[in-house]
């Protein structure tokens, strides 16, 4: 029903339980939308992770690929994902949540294309980094509202994005120390 038309009455009725036990755990709405919210963090962490985890000489491509078609698949069948995403955006309280998880996924990526070979200074690998994960979360967002056959077409420029851009970095020279001056 979205975030704005969720309440707990519903969340009582659909769970078959009583409003109090609600209260019991959550002293407010806010409060179990950030639960739900981060609970949703920590599993879009686990697609991060292919990436972060996948060896060296595994086809990182693939691993571009399946992330992104999986990540959606599984999004779309878990009913709530898209609206308490898109909630994620304008909810001071979740808003919060959002940025917290999108630096523990930076971390991860930053980590995993290090591993892929990626040798960049620090704070150039956490920009890009953040700009996967940013243009991926939106074009991710966006799919899931879209009918099927244009989120499709959404995932396919998505992942071609994706591997041409960690193409491109992968391809350029290594980064140089600098050299101590001569004395």
């Amino acid at each position: 029903v979205g975030a704005e038309r969720f309440n707990t009455n519903l969340l009582a009725e659909r769970a078959q339980v009583s409003v109090r036990a609600i209260y019991r755990y959550f002293p407010n709405k806010i409060a179990l939308l950030v639960a739900l919210a981060e609970r949703v963090a920590e599993w879009e962490r686990a697609w991060i992770g292919d990436l972060s985890r996948a060896p060296p000489e595994h086809d990182w491509r693939g691993v571009i690929r399946q992330a992104v078609r999986g990540y959606y698949e599984a999004a779309s069948a878990r009913r709530g994902v898209a609206a308490l995403r898109a909630a994620m955006q304008v909810i001071p309280e979740l808003r919060a949540t959002e940025e917290a998880a999108s630096a523990r996924h930076q971390a991860d990526l930053a980590e995993g294309l290090a591993r892929l070979g990626l040798d960049l200074p620090r704070d150039r690998l956490v920009t890009v980094s953040q700009t996967i994960i940013e243009a991926a979360s939106r074009l991710l967002d966006v799919a899931l509202f879209s009918p099927p056959d244009h989120a499709e077409a959404l995932l396919d420029e998505l992942s071609r994005m994706l591997t041409a851009y960690v193409a491109d970095l992968l391809a350029q020279p290594a980064a140089v120390p600098p050299t101590a001056p001569a004395a």
